[in-house]
């Protein structure tokens, strides 16, 4: 299941991010499929996300906060 999978993903760079401190980009993903991602991670109060990229390189990157 794609939803899950974007879910679990956006989840575990979270986790890592808040460990390491250290910024992570994910693979490029469809505008629908970045949404995913930022909202599954918009009420984390330890990391925050945001797009970067052109096209079809556009990918989300999970920064700590």
């Amino acid at each position: 299941n794609k939803l899950f999978y974007l879910k679990e993903l956006a989840r575990e760079a979270a986790d890592e991010v808040a460990l390491t401190k250290q910024a992570k980009e994910l693979i490029p993903m469809s505008a629908y499929e970045r949404r995913i991602v930022h909202l599954e991670l918009q009420e984390r109060q330890d990391v925050v996300t945001e797009s970067a990229g052109e096209y079809m390189e556009r990918r989300v990157v999970v920064k700590p906060a």
